[in-house]
């Protein structure tokens, strides 16, 4: 999810938001992202709820972000990258060793495609619902004392799932039960084989169903 000068970027509980949290500890239009005067984006809570915290801390005003700062938006954790910091970094590791090659110049900062939490502070029903949303491509972690599970998504569609032994859509309905543990999402597709063609929707439905009747 990139920045751009000149253009505000909304990430809140409703539809019209540049990054849709589908989470009742989410305002409909929780916080915004702008470029300041200084040509480096700075954030600014909408009058949340719940606030927007970085680092830890909750926001007054308008917060300059910096590069590596954690952002909290209700339970999503989001890591803020300059993107031209991140390749002075990889060019500084590939140096160290021995690489000679040059990444490319992007100046853009951007929001990481990465994001973690506790199982405790939202389900996986949400979470799911919020990578069909924003059409996010990836891999999503689940581990702790229920279990350990993967779902990866490409554009927003399941194509692949595993969870204590189950494959395909089992993977999923197993994982929604799972109510302690932690979760990571990272932009990177794990898995390339494709063992579930189902629509995200109908997954949830069909896990749904099968938690009211058992």
């Amino acid at each position: 999810m990139a920045l751009f000068p000149g253009r505000p970027f909304v990430v809140g509980r409703a539809d019209d938001c540049n990054l849709t949290i589908p989470s009742q500890r989410v305002s409909r239009k929780h916080a915004e992202m702008v470029w300041g005067e200084d040509k480096w984006p700075s954030l600014k809570d909408l009058g949340s709820q719940n606030g927007t915290l970085v680092n830890g801390k909750r926001t007054k005003g308008e917060h300059r972000l910096e590069h590596g700062d954690e952002i909290e938006f209700g339970p999503f954790l989001c890591t803020f990258r300059s993107q031209a910091q991140a390749r002075k970094e990889r060019e500084a590791e590939a140096a160290s060793d021995g690489g000679g090659g040059m990444m490319p110049d992007v100046t853009q900062p951007m929001l990481a495609d990465a994001m973690a939490g506790r199982l405790d502070q939202i389900n996986l029903t949400e979470l799911l619902q919020t990578l069909e949303f924003n059409a996010k491509t990836g891999t999503l972690e689940v581990f702790g004392s229920d279990g350990d599970g993967m779902v990866v998504v490409q554009n927003g569609k399941p194509t692949y799932g595993e969870c204590e032994g189950e494959e395909g859509p089992e993977a999923i309905y197993k994982l929604i039960h799972f109510k302690n543990g932690q979760f990571s999402f990272k932009g990177e597709v794990a898995e390339e084989e494709v063992n579930i063609t189902m629509p995200m929707g109908s997954l949830l439905m069909e896990a749904a169903r099968r938690v009211d009747e058992g």
